[in-house]
């Protein structure tokens, strides 16, 4: 990719602000700026080269509020999002001994990388126990949104929604970067597919 990119931009005369590259780590997408450097002997004018999640955060932050959000989101980490659904349990009268929290956020997780939204989680809950994860699914939510608030999954799910409903600023975005590259692109999940 980044030979590439480089390609493009010497011998192609492709602006660098046209280009987008995606990773999946922030290792992988640091390493691939600086061959990059070392390719172009740090000539004007970047390509943005980031991981999924860290684009993302850039598009929510200039377009959020399109859909609902403050710019000013608030991104929950793997703590933050335990201790809400803990709460969520405890609102709802769930002993988490019989459904741990961590368990049942990594059922949460599993549902939101699917497109499996909280009404969806109920629809496919096969006992009691998968009915009771959908039901704090719903509430969690609702506090997130309350707080304005993303989890780490929310951040693909809450751009590929933006850009669904948001024609003028997919065409934007489109328009913006001609060129997309997606490094390992066959690891790609489906919300990642459908953000690309």
């Amino acid at each position: 990719i980044t030979y590439r990119i480089a390609h493009l931009i010497e011998n192609q005369n492709v602006r660098p602000d046209s280009i987008l590259a995606v990773t999946f780590t922030n290792k992988a997408a640091q390493q691939m700026k600086e061959r990059l450097n070392a390719l172009l002997r740090n000539r004007l004018g970047n390509p943005l080269i980031a991981t999924f999640h860290s684009f993302c955060v850039r598009v929510l932050r200039r377009y959020i509020s399109a859909i609902g959000y403050g710019n000013d989101f608030t991104i929950y980490d793997d703590t933050d999002q335990l201790s809400l659904l803990k709460s969520c349990l405890k609102d709802l009268g769930l002993d988490e001994k019989v459904l741990q929290p961590r368990a049942a956020l990594s059922r949460i997780s599993h549902a939101k990388n699917h497109g499996v939204d909280p009404a969806g989680a109920y629809q496919q809950a096969y006992d009691p126990k998968t009915e009771k994860i959908a039901v704090a699914y719903e509430m969690y939510e609702k506090k997130l949104r309350h707080a304005n608030a993303l989890d780490f999954d929310d951040l693909l799910l809450k751009t590929v929604l933006l850009l669904n409903q948001h024609e003028s600023i997919r065409e934007m975005l489109n328009a913006q970067y001609r060129f997309l590259m997606v490094d390992e692109y066959q690891d790609t999940n489906r919300t990642q597919y459908r953000l690309i």
